[in-house]
């Protein structure tokens, strides 16, 4: 797939979970949604669940503000910028061996890297801000 479209898939999929929030926190039940936003009731149910595992709360991480900067064209510089001054998480052992791990958001700086969203030099410039 081509990546510009990829990241725009990406984008439209974050703005459905954010929708599918305010609507949940207005009293919405999932039907209601699922019309309101143009899906089925499955789909809407799994949007809930994937909001309930982040505690109810959809801050953007580092891979959305570079994604939205990808597609909305924005000042890289800017970009860059804003992502020296986050409070980055390292990921964490799962409580159990086998349950693999819990990312974090220095992971998304680095799944972004993986994914050509960032360039070395900008990787290099940020992990230097931050210290990792």
């Amino acid at each position: 797939m081509d990546p510009e479209l990829k990241a725009q898939k990406l984008v439209d999929d974050l703005d459905e979970l954010s929708a599918a929030k305010q609507a949940r926190d207005r009293g919405l039940n999932q039907r209601s949604i699922a019309e309101l936003l143009g899906t089925h009731q499955a789909k809407v149910h799994r949007l809930l669940k994937a909001i309930e595992r982040r505690s109810g709360d959809l801050p953007p991480g580092p891979e959305e503000i570079l994604l939205r900067a990808y597609v909305e064209g924005r000042d890289r510089a800017a970009v860059l910028e804003e992502h020296k001054s986050f409070h980055y998480t390292d990921g964490q052992d799962a409580p159990y061996p086998s349950e693999g791990r819990i990312p974090g958001a220095w992971d998304q700086v680095v799944a972004s890297f993986a994914k050509d969203l960032l360039q070395k030099a900008e990787f290099d410039e940020i992990s230097t801000a931050v210290g990792h």
